[in-house]
């Protein structure tokens, strides 16, 4: 095959994708081994139609063990501890969390951002696990990324698909 026939057969493959799945939030590595300690960089890409950004809110599901967000320049950051957890106890240990964050700060629709947080994987081996997160915006508006598919259907089904990292199988 030529080198044309095979760029004009990408771009029309790459035309044909959802417009959606090239413009929700992301995880900028999207696969790491299990019961590791995982840095989620989550890239928000825009705010919500029209409206900038201004709280973004990470729902941690069961398995993360820890977690730690990173401070954001501008934004403030609280957590929600997890409910009838124990509390954590040795050097270093932290709550369990239900939910990270940001707020207060403004993310601005035609601009790009990241948002970080440190986090223990469940050890899954092979698994997708999914991480919703829900953006804020004035006037009510929101994006909230939390749709996980059900078994036999694809992420491609979705318009507001959660961000997902995949659990490498064991060798």
């Amino acid at each position: 095959m030529s080198h044309s026939i095979i760029a004009a057969a990408t771009v029309g493959l790459l035309a044909a994708l959802p417009l959606s799945a090239t413009a929700h939030v992301t995880l900028e590595v999207q696969q790491a081994p299990p019961n590791s300690t995982y840095r989620a960089v989550f890239r928000v890409p825009h705010g919500c139609e029209g409206a900038p950004t201004t709280r973004f809110t990470v729902r941690l599901p069961e398995g993360v063990t820890e977690a730690r967000p990173m401070p954001k320049a501008g934004w403030t950051l609280r957590t929600v501890p997890r409910a009838g957890t124990a509390a954590p106890a040795g050097h270093g240990a932290a709550p369990a969390i239900a939910e990270v964050i940001w707020e207060g700060g403004s993310l601005e629709d035609a601009h790009y951002d990241e948002f970080i947080l440190r986090l223990r994987l469940p050890d899954r081996p092979g698994e997708l696990f999914y991480i919703p997160v829900v953006q804020d915006c004035p006037d009510g508006k929101q994006a909230a990324w939390v749709e996980i598919p059900e078994p036999g259907r694809r992420v491609t089904d979705y318009r507001m698909p959660a961000p997902a990292v995949r659990l490498t199988p064991r060798n």
